[in-house]
């Protein structure tokens, strides 16, 4: 999870490593402060991890998603599915 602060995209945080499926079900939550008056843009890439290695680098990446915070807690029960890019 990353988000953008004056056109500069900062990490947030990582899901837990889920092994071997097509559909994931994450666990990790993440707290974030919501201003209602101003647009919160985060982007979440995804990977498939084959080794111990934090380095995303050493990881094949498998696409990724934007939207807003808004999105997210407009969105019922504050759960968003989008398709990756």
């Amino acid at each position: 999870l990353q988000f953008v602060g004056f056109d500069i995209w900062c990490k947030f945080g990582r899901t837990e490593v889920i092994d071997n499926t097509l559909n994931p079900d994450f666990v990790r939550k993440f707290i974030l402060d919501y201003f209602f008056e101003e647009k919160q843009n985060l982007r979440f890439d995804l990977y498939d991890v084959d080794s111990k290695s934090p380095d995303l680098s050493k990881h094949d990446f498998l696409g990724q998603t934007f939207c807003t915070l808004g999105e997210i807690v407009g969105s019922p029960g504050s759960r968003l599915e989008k398709p990756l890019a």
